[in-house]
């Protein structure tokens, strides 16, 4: 899919007005395949600032239905959200467009593994039946069991096998949302704090 019919299946007519969570999670959850370089221009044209605030908002709604004894993959979603919101974040800066990119890259990566190669086995415990489902699809199955109560367990493991980037991700995001507006006692701006 290229950026005419990415920007055709969000029904949006410029990136700017990719701001709400519906069309981020038709980016995310869209079963075709989207170009790398579609995303990234997509991202590089949206506001910064609303793409990273839905990036945490779906990541955190995607956290909501991993079962309380997936911890690893429950930190792995955390780390890949942390790393696109960064990203995101960075965009506003001198190096907005390699940060779209990386934005764009990481997403699609994230996509790939979410919607197709990530493998996990789900066992149906009242008629003993085995599946493969990907990774959206258990996540999907997991919500909807907490609504009609189904029997069934999860093995992620074979799905942890995620290929982490190794980036210098900014903590601004995460230091304002714990320290206010990035000044320190002395007036001295730390939100160049990079881990």
């Amino acid at each position: 899919m290229d950026f005419e019919e990415l920007m055709e299946m969000l029904e949006i007519e410029t990136p700017s007005e990719f701001v709400y969570f519906e069309q981020f999670a038709e980016l995310v959850e869209c079963p075709e395949d989207i170009s790398s370089d579609a995303v990234a221009q997509l991202v590089s044209e949206s506001e910064p600032d609303a793409l990273s605030e839905l990036t945490e908002t779906y990541f955190e709604d995607l956290l909501k239905f991993v079962p309380d004894d997936e911890s690893e993959l429950y930190t792995l979603l955390q780390t890949i959200s942390t790393t696109l919101q960064s990203l995101a974040d960075g965009m506003a800066g001198a190096e907005g467009d390699e940060n779209a990119r990386l934005y764009a890259d990481e997403l699609v990566k994230f996509r790939g593994w979410f919607l197709f190669d990530g493998r996990v086995r789900c066992t149906d415990q009242a008629e003993g039946v085995e599946s493969d489902l990907s990774v959206m699809e258990a996540l999907t199955n997991v919500r909807l069991q907490n609504l009609d109560g189904g029997d069934y367990t999860y093995d992620f493991e074979e799905a942890l096998d995620y290929p982490l980037d190794e980036y210098v991700v900014s903590l601004t995001h995460l230091l304002e949302d714990d320290y206010g507006s990035g000044d320190d006692e002395d007036g001295e701006d730390y939100r160049d704090i990079e881990d």
